[in-house]
């Protein structure tokens, strides 16, 4: 089984899903909203095995059908298209959408959400960690597997909790598993086991502080938590070149947010939860003057938007939160590509003011939902 083979099935799977995350990814971090998304289950957090590290939740049919987010993509799309000329990608959401069902096979209208997790695992020789996903789709069995063989990929089955599982790609690390009504386990093959042994009740569901933290997330499309192992922070690295002393973040044990829009605006919020109260007030300073020392770089623009970012402390926990207007974030994008497309043009020679207004205006840009990043 060839790699280019295992990434066709991939993409026949989730082309739409990612799609999705991707695109809105792309303008202000990734988004969700408040109105009604038809279809959509909500997180299946008690499919989720009890070991996962982290977890997340998109509501993919949610996302769809927000004008607020289709208004952001399609501004990012046209000033993709606008401002680079090696740019062959789609314009607008209608023609991503109709170019993933092309590429897929799959309708992506039928995606409806995504619960995903990962998980420390030692079976998977690639990866050092599993992940998988449980998705909620109106696919059947038949239509997935099938549209998952046209694109090349080649499936061996073998059963367990009397499920059938499809396993797919190097050494067969991947796999599928139909949890019934159109629900899907999907991921590496030891991730879609755990699943089904959830399901079986042969393993306990999330529980615990991984879950709690997610659960105190707002609602949104997108909402998220996990787990920080302390010595995987590369405080070193990210505080090597800063005029700032990163080492403070060393102190947090857990990260969650969501994203989602009400009326006209977009709001995106992550929580950092550290080990005392006192270590929260070190991260809230760190966070406060960085944004202090960025928002008296480049334009009114980029100080404005750096400005309605938000830092509150609560106890242990630090709170990051970024609200704008559509219209407003529509220029930022529009910004943002139009001085990328300038830095990338004007050499080395003029680099040092067009890279920093560049950098600058991606930080403005995403300033509330690229930091959870």
């Amino acid at each position: 089984m060839t790699g280019s083979t295992n990434l066709r099935g991939r993409q026949a799977l989730l082309a739409v899903a990612l799609a999705a995350m991707l695109v809105t990814a792309g303008c202000t971090g990734v988004l969700d909203g408040d109105g009604d998304s038809s279809g959509s289950s909500g997180p299946q957090l008690d499919a989720v095995p009890d070991d996962a590290s982290m977890v997340g939740y998109v509501d993919v049919a949610g996302m769809a059908s927000d004008e607020s987010l289709r208004e952001l993509a399609n501004a990012a799309f046209q000033a993709q298209d606008e401002n680079s000329e090696y740019y062959e990608g789609p314009t607008n959401v209608d023609e991503m959408l109709e170019q993933a069902q092309n590429e897929s096979s799959l309708d992506p209208n039928k995606v409806l959400d995504v619960t995903f997790f990962a998980t420390e695992g030692e079976n998977v020789p690639t990866n050092a960690e599993q992940a998988g996903a449980i998705l909620n789709t109106e696919f059947t069995e038949d239509e997935l597997t099938a549209a998952m063989e046209d694109e090349g990929t080649e499936f061996e089955t073998e059963t367990h909790q009397d499920a059938t599982v499809y396993t797919y790609g190097y050494e067969n690390q991947n796999a599928l598993a139909a949890l019934g009504d159109g629900t899907f386990a999907v991921g590496d093959t030891e991730a879609v086991y755990s699943v089904l042994d959830v399901d079986a009740g042969d393993q306990n569901a999330l529980s615990g502080e991984v879950r709690s933290q997610f659960e105190s997330t707002d609602d949104g499309y997108l909402r998220f938590a996990a787990d920080i192992p302390q010595d995987q922070v590369p405080t070193d690295q990210i505080g090597q070149d800063a005029p700032v002393d990163t080492s403070a973040f060393n102190t947090v044990q857990y990260v969650s947010g969501s994203m989602s829009t009400s009326g006209d605006s977009v709001t995106t919020q992550v929580n950092l939860v550290s080990e005392s109260s006192d270590d929260a007030a070190r991260v809230s300073d760190v966070v406060d003057g960085a944004l202090s020392l960025y928002s008296g770089v480049g334009n009114d623009d980029i100080r404005e938007t750096i400005e309605a970012v938000e830092v509150e402390q609560n106890d242990d926990t630090v709170t990051v939160s970024f609200s704008e207007t559509v219209d407003v974030l529509k220029d930022r994008i529009e910004l943002l590509y139009s001085m990328n497309a300038g830095a990338s043009t004007s050499g080395s020679d003029s680099g040092t003011a067009s890279d920093g207004s560049a950098s600058m205006t991606g930080v403005s840009v995403g300033a509330g939902s690229a930091l959870a990043a």
